[in-house]
């Protein structure tokens, strides 16, 4: 997929390459650290996908740990916790894979939710205001659903990547407030009927023939 080709990419400027056998210590703990929380937050799903441990009885990092500590590779203490957290507050039913995970520490939100807060009128979070800044809103209003959900796809994934090296991401924007339909009351009836009778012999409603 394009999103993990994306997050792949963004990795620490001196990265761990999957093969070595001698990993940075702390970068295990921190290992240990991810493995412990996500099987608590998802008993019994977290072991089967990557196994109950990432490091094997001989000492060295299982494949699964591998790659998650390349995906935990640069990320800071607070981005690491904001990662499990998010696990939580998105409700997720299954452990996120390694590049979404990744993305949950950078607090980007899933591409549905973006789909959602990109409609008119709707509340945006910072991150869906990057991805619509990204978007030709002209050419996208005027695309059929296909072309839209690709042409939204390549501006998440762009969002994500701005997001990832570090650049900032715009303030949240708040929903339009519904447009006021129904009658509105005229509270100055005489002036009303002056300026509906200038209008009418402005336009010549009424004379003669």
């Amino acid at each position: 997929m394009a999103v993990v080709a994306t997050l792949a990419s963004q990795e620490s400027s001196t990265p761990n390459s999957l093969s070595s056998a001698d990993p940075d210590p702390r970068a295990v703990a921190a290992l240990w650290t991810l493995w412990e929380r996500m099987a608590a937050m998802f008993p019994g799903k977290w072991a089967r996908a990557n196994g109950a441990a990432p490091v094997a009885q001989s000492g060295a990092l299982t494949t699964a740990g591998e790659v998650w500590l390349q995906v935990i590779t640069g990320l800071s203490p607070k981005k690491l916790a904001a990662g499990l957290s998010a696990c939580m507050r998105d409700a997720l039913d299954w452990p996120p894979n390694p590049p979404r995970f990744r993305a949950l520490c950078f607090d980007v939100p899933a591409l549905a939710q973006v789909q959602q807060e990109i409609r008119p009128g709707r509340a945006q979070c910072g991150f869906t205001v990057l991805v619509r800044s990204l978007l030709d809103l002209h050419v996208y209003a005027s695309e059929d659903g296909y072309n839209q959900a690709r042409m939204l796809q390549d501006a998440y994934e762009r969002a994500v990547r701005h997001v990832v090296d570090g650049k900032p991401v715009p303030e949240a924007a708040l929903a339009l407030p519904p447009v006021a339909t129904g009658v509105i009351a005229v509270r100055d009836r005489q002036s009303a009927r002056e300026a509906m009778a200038r209008a009418a012999a402005e336009l010549g409603f009424g004379s003669a023939a």
